[in-house]
């Protein structure tokens, strides 16, 4: 860091009266050596959150609450600044019987079913079936609304890039939608893009993973989500993979540049971020920061959904990994 000689005061004080900074002072401050995040490992306990959820149906109806949502807040950032900096992970909760009202939004999001069945979705009209485990997109922009037909509460997982929308300044909402039929797309959006990924399928290929393939020393046996018409990512904005780690699995250290959130789909196991140990089991949410070391054991089987931003930070060629470290 630069020191100010005392001679020099008047100078910065001068400069600063026209809103004008001096970049040579703490240089390091703005431009450090290695990502330095302002958020901080941390995890959500699905035994501990989902009484609450659960409570908000009977505090907030469907109607006045639009969508009965709980944001999984970073403890290091305020107010509604997110899980990572450019992710919001949620947990939401519709009741039997109850309608979701469309809207649309320029963020986009995804969907983790995590228990009960009955609901569907709804994407400019297509209706997509929401089974346990299933992995949906809503693209942005585009009509979305939730109903609710079977007979028990479900509850998943929404991941939206709202951080990045707001970091870019290109946040747009609006409510409502002219009528549309709920058809049966398949899970295809205007019968191209596909919009759902059932977890059975999912789960098949993993297994097969396991057997044609050695388990990564980081990894275990990982997969992303991709977009079967034209082989690319599943979502422009974020990245989602699932990972199977075998009983046992002691993972080696890893770090990269985009902070990844986690969700245990199977099993239980324990992951290390920095000098803390973080344990988890099924529906435990977990994140780890920017550029942190961390590494995965396995106490039983286990699956974990991941989702972060390196898809945007591969597109902007700034993404980097080190393994072992």
């Amino acid at each position: 860091m630069a020191r100010i000689p005392p001679d020099h005061g008047s100078y910065y004080d001068r400069i600063a009266a026209h809103h004008v900074l001096p970049l040579w002072v703490d240089t390091g401050k703005y431009v450090p050596m290695a990502p330095s995040p302002p958020y901080e490992p941390a995890l959500w306990k699905y035994s501990e959150i989902r009484p609450l959820l659960f409570e908000a149906g009977e505090v907030i109806s469907a109607e006045e609450a639009g969508r009965r949502v709980l944001v999984l807040q970073n403890p290091a950032l305020s107010g509604f600044d997110g899980t990572t900096r450019s992710l919001y992970a949620c947990l939401q909760l519709i009741m039997p019987g109850e309608q979701a009202p469309e809207h649309r939004h320029t963020q986009s999001a995804m969907r983790l079913v995590l228990e009960g069945d009955g609901a569907f979705t709804t994407v400019d009209g297509d209706r997509v079936e929401m089974e346990a485990g299933d992995f949906i997109i809503t693209p942005s922009w585009s009509w979305h609304g939730h109903v609710h037909e079977g007979e028990t509460p479900m509850v998943w997982l929404d991941g939206l890039d709202n951080g990045l929308m707001a970091q870019l300044d290109t946040t747009f909402f609006e409510p409502g939608s002219p009528a549309q039929p709920h058809e049966d797309s398949g899970g295809k959006k205007q019968g191209s893009r596909l919009l759902r990924y059932p977890y059975c399928k999912a789960r098949e290929n993993l297994d097969i993973l396991r057997k044609v393939t050695e388990p990564d020393a980081c990894h275990g046996y990982r997969m992303e989500y991709l977009d079967p018409s034209d082989g690319g990512p599943a979502m422009s904005t974020m990245t989602t993979a699932l990972m199977l780690l075998d009983q046992g699995f002691d993972g080696d250290s890893y770090q990269c540049t985009d902070g990844t959130i986690f969700v245990a789909l199977e099993g239980e196991g324990e992951t290390t971020m920095g000098e803390r140990n973080f344990a988890w089991k099924r529906h435990d949410v977990f994140v780890v920061p920017s550029w942190c070391p961390h590494a995965h054991r396995a106490t039983t089987d286990a699956v974990l959904f991941s989702f972060s931003d390196r898809i945007v930070q591969q597109k902007l060629g700034v993404w980097r990994e080190a393994r072992g470290g």
